[in-house]
């Protein structure tokens, strides 16, 4: 088995992996124009979403945007925003309305050689993705309303997933000591090991089913009593402001399985069960729209996604199906042995003290960046191994693989002089927890299964949210105690001298404030630049990095978090010099992330990159329509600093002037720029084409 390579690969990089779900987040206005189609509708000032996307100033997506908001009335919207009448009659279906939509999403990526570094395929297609969503709003009476929402998603088998069974079949796991792990610890996919390695299972058939869901997203209750509304069930709560990065966004956990490209932001919230009132104030003195909003998650989250819980590819959260929902279940990609679809890039070039590397100088193969590789094809992987942070320790010091550290790379040599060959470390242990994953049972870096925190009431998450409106500024401070981390596994522990490891989810301690107003502008502008200011801030106590100091043998290094976005928006603008039947939006979002204790031998990013103390995304949109929004045209980019990267999404849609029910949408997703392992560069080579035919629908 070729350890250095499958250890990298399947677990992938995830510390500071909200750099890549910001980077992920901007499917939101990926997603936002395709709404164009149907009813279009603004969000009012005073938004209280528990489902949607959190934009105040775009035009909502008719099919994407959820049918879920808090109050009575908007709780029977349908997917494009108006509110059906509800029938005279007095039978118990009367208030029942069910809608939803069909959609059918193809991709081609524009390059498939180049995503060598991902898949021995060279097939065009890169998505074939069906769903249908069913909508059901029932009005029992003026205080009460229900809501419910099904998905059902299907994918067919992808040629980039069968193109490597023979990888993911190969010396899957070792259960040491075996003739082939004493005879050659560093093979993996090569034939000598294939006839020798004890035989895995394929995992391309779980991956082929992976993007498969059948399941009831949201449920939920809504009780309305004098002027307290109390929301009960599972729920989606936005309490940020940015259109692309999640910064007050804190409430559910972010789905990135799929989400890169062609899902916005909405649809790839997890949703969380909940008690969630939302006590209203009367106004006093110069503040209105007075309300306290609180939230209560039990540890009580259950997820039925058996192609990811049970009997699946990862098998990570075996036994945890009931505690499941409470957390990611991409960090970023399905898979990382071979990549996935839609996964990160990953660095081969090694940097010392952080990368194990057998040699100094030539490639450092690593399977999830090089298929086919020097080692997978020429034999023994001997001389091209990289294993990166975090599980690097465990090979520089354990024999007998210090040993075979390139001259001069080993960071602990100094303390291994009177260990020859490395420390005599337990490398065959077992957690006997029948974790089937390359991480499981057997494996030369065990995980096995990823424990989600409790439902003990401590292991809860709750918050709280406070709302005013003080003139024409709209004002939210926020207070979240995080138990999940985000529901990002960042924090890894070492069992000193064994091949046993823990991956851990941690508590967060997150407060924040957001902010928006209409800019004021001279009145006979006014129609011509409709301005509206937007900000919010986000502080978080104690957040998990990587750290490659000696005494860190833990893997563990912690900092608190500052982050921040302030963004300027042209709102529904009159463009008669542009368009006669639509009009203009603009908006401009800078996000400023920050590590305040920030270190050099702390390690983020997507590959060996050395954690960015201040990183520094920006955001520009546009988008008009004409003919009645019959040709909706938006151009989308994101850029970053670093490696001067650009994500470019222009994209159209096409609705007939002649219904609502049904649209187009074409666009193209463009991933540029120097540097592979820091935010959206880390999706370079991921280029393609897209084209979404969505039908909706209204059944009663």
């Amino acid at each position: 088995m070729h350890v250095a390579c499958w250890r990298r690969n399947q677990l992938g990089r995830m510390t500071q992996l909200r750099s890549v779900v910001a980077a992920l987040s901007v499917t939101v206005l990926v997603g936002v124009k395709a709404s164009v189609a149907g009813n279009t509708v603004s969000q009012p000032a005073d938004t209280r979403l528990m489902a949607g996307s959190n934009s105040v100033v775009l035009e909502q997506a008719a099919p994407a945007a959820p049918t879920a908001p808090t109050g009575a009335a908007s709780a029977l919207e349908e997917p494009g925003g108006s509110t059906p009448a509800v029938a005279g009659e007095k039978g118990w279906l009367s208030g029942l309305h069910i809608s939803g939509y069909g959609s059918q999403t193809f991709g081609m990526w524009q390059n498939p050689s180049a995503l060598r570094a991902y898949t021995r395929s060279r097939n065009d297609l890169a998505v074939a993705r069906s769903l249908l969503q069913i909508d059901e709003n029932y009005r029992l009476n003026e205080n009460n309303n229900f809501f419910m929402r099904e998905w059902f998603v299907y994918e067919p088998p992808y040629a980039f997933n069968s193109a490597n069974n023979p990888f993911w079949s190969a010396g899957t796991r070792i259960v040491a000591p075996t003739a082939a792990f004493s005879a050659n610890p560093f093979c993996f996919a090569s034939a000598d090991c294939r006839t020798s390695a004890p035989s895995g299972t394929s995992f391309g058939r779980y991956i082929n089913n992976f993007y498969n869901d059948y399941e009831v997203r949201d449920a939920w209750w809504e009780n309305k009593t004098g002027p307290l509304e109390l929301f009960v069930g599972n729920q989606i709560v936005v309490w940020g402001q940015s259109l692309a990065f999640r910064v007050g966004d804190v409430i559910n956990p972010q789905d990135t399985c799929w989400a890169f490209g062609f899902a916005n932001l909405e649809q790839s919230r997890i949703p969380q069960w909940m008690i969630h009132p939302i006590l209203n104030f009367p106004e006093f003195g110069p503040f209105a729209s007075n309300f306290v909003e609180v939230v209560v998650q039990p540890g009580f989250q259950p997820r039925w996604w058996p192609e990811q819980n049970e009997g699946g590819f990862y098998q990570i959260f075996k036994g945890e199906m009931t505690k499941a929902g409470r957390v990611a279940p991409c960090q970023p990609g399905a898979s990382r042995s071979p990549a996935a679809r839609f996964d990160v890039q990953y660095s081969t070039q090694p940097r010392f003290g952080a990368d194990w590397i057998t040699s100094a100088l030539g490639s450092h193969s690593d399977s999830a960046t090089q298929i086919p590789g020097p080692c997978e094809i020429n034999g023994p992987c001997v001389g091209v191994n990289l294993v990166p942070p975090f599980n690097s320790r465990e090979f520089f010091i354990c024999a007998p693989f210090s040993g075979e550290t390139a001259p001069g790379w080993n960071p602990y040599a100094v303390y291994l002089k009177r260990f020859p060959g490395g420390m005599h470390c337990n490398l065959g242990l077992s957690k006997h927890e029948e974790a089937f994953s390359p991480a499981g049972d057997g494996a030369l870096v065990n995980f096995g299964i990823w424990r989600v925190p409790g439902m003990q009431p401590h292991y809860w998450n709750d918050g709280v949210r406070f709302h005013t409106l003080y003139g024409a500024t709209e004002w939210t401070v926020l207070y979240y105690n995080d138990n999940v981390s985000q529901g990002y596994s960042n924090s890894r522990s070492w069992t000193f001298g064994t091949n046993l490891w823990t991956h851990q989810y941690y508590p967060l301690e997150e407060v924040g404030m957001t902010m928006d107003r209409p800019l004021p502008v001279p009145s006979s502008l006014g129609q011509y630049l409709p301005l509206v200011f937007r900000g919010e801030f986000l502080y978080q106590n104690h957040v998990n990095f990587e750290s490659m100091r000696f005494q860190d043998m833990s893997d563990q290094r912690w900092s608190d978090v500052a982050e921040y976005m302030l963004a300027l928006d042209v709102d529904q603008a009159y463009a008669p010099w542009l368009t006669q039947t639509g009009n203009l939006s603009t908006n401009l979002e800078v996000f400023h992330h920050i590590v305040m204790d920030n270190s050099k031998l702390s390690y983020g990013g997507i590959g060996d990159s050395p954690t960015l103390k201040n990183d520094v995304s920006v955001l520009f949109n546009v988008g008009t329509s004409w003919w009645w929004a019959a040709f909706a045209p938006t151009w989308t980019m994101i850029w970053n600093p670093k490696g001067k990267t650009f994500a470019l999404f222009p994209s159209i849609v096409l609705n007939p002037p002649w219904t609502q029910k049904y649209f187009l949408k074409l666009q193209a997703i463009e991933i540029l720029g120097g540097d592979k392992t820091q935010g959206i560069g880390a999706f370079k080579g991921q280029s393609y084409l897209i084209a979404q035919l969505q039908y909706n629908f209204n059944l009663m």
